[in-house]
């Protein structure tokens, strides 16, 4: 039985390791299927599908959106755009580019605010040390954190997470996202596959509010759930497959790999991924729709 990664994190949103480095590894452990999916970004797809067709690896260019939910709360929608044109995709004046952009701005706005609020809690932080740790990288909260644990300031990202920049904690601040519908129609216009990203944190009161909300976005385009993700407890990951089974959707899976935690993924040893069995209808339907073999199109 094979292993796969269909949700990674590179150093083009807020990863440690660059889409090249991340295909070679997950190459050199020999993944069926894999993909990178940066937070609001597709500024690393062209490198990694060049780099996984050099390799003959199965790849699926992707993303990973945050977006309000119609319901209330937010959430994160992943959007797998097998056999795209990649140049399409990137295009600045595309409706997808145009999208991220707007997201982008208002993560730009939002971390200099954060960076505000930690100054008030007494950590002498600044926007400069962010940038810093943040190199190329679009920046996020995870190079906040990672400069509070560097200056000795909190002992660990999971601690500030946990004590400050997680939703409604101390120095959270929200941002623009874009509407779930909207995310659905965008991804779904450039010929891609929304997915629920790892239903697990979405703030519902239990399983029926959760199939409820899955209903409405199916109404609206939605292909498939994240159901094989770390901690995603067995009775939530049997429920998704009901739901998927029901609303006849695609069930994907990955490890949500940044390089935080993790130096590298344990793709080499089993820790990380997902059984290919599992996720295979998934990776069909990518290959119909990419004609996509061993990182090639036909």
């Amino acid at each position: 039985m094979g292993l796969c990664d269909f949700h990674t994190h590179s150093t083009a949103s807020d990863g440690r390791l660059t889409p090249i480095e991340l295909v070679d590894e997950a190459a050199r452990c020999g993944l069926d299927g894999f993909a990178i999916s940066d937070h609001d970004t597709l500024a690393g797809i062209e490198k990694a599908a060049a780099r996984s067709s050099e390799l003959g690896l199965f790849y699926v260019p992707a993303v990973e959106l945050s977006v309000d939910l119609h319901t209330g709360g937010s959430a994160h929608l992943l959007g797998y755009f097998p056999g795209a044109d990649l140049s399409v995709l990137c295009d600045a004046s595309s409706e997808i580019q145009k999208a991220l952009q707007y997201v982008v701005d208002g993560r730009n706005t939002r971390n200099p605010a954060i960076i505000h609020r930690f100054r008030e809690l007494g950590f002498e932080i600044t926007m400069e040390d962010v940038m810093a740790e943040a190199g190329d990288a679009i920046v996020g909260r995870p190079h906040i954190a990672a400069v509070l644990v560097k200056k000795g300031l909190v002992g660990s990202s999971d601690e500030v997470f946990n004590r400050y920049l997680g939703s409604g904690k101390p120095a959270y601040v929200e941002r623009k996202r874009l509407g779930d519908y909207r995310a659905i129609e965008i991804i779904r216009q450039a010929g891609g596959l929304p997915v629920l990203a790892h239903p697990k944190y979405i703030q519902v009161e239990g399983f029926r509010e959760l199939g409820a909300l899955v209903s409405s976005l199916v109404d609206s385009g939605l292909a498939g759930l994240e159901a094989y993700y770390p901690e995603q407890a067995g009775a939530l990951v049997s429920f998704l497959e009901d739901v998927a089974k029901k609303h006849r959707l695609l069930l994907t899976g990955g490890s949500d790999f940044h390089g935080i935690k993790h130096p590298v993924p344990g793709w080499c040893d089993g820790s990380f991924g997902v059984d290919t069995d599992k996720v295979i209808n998934f990776m069909n339907e990518c290959t119909a729709r990419g004609r996509i073999t061993n990182g090639k199109t036909e």
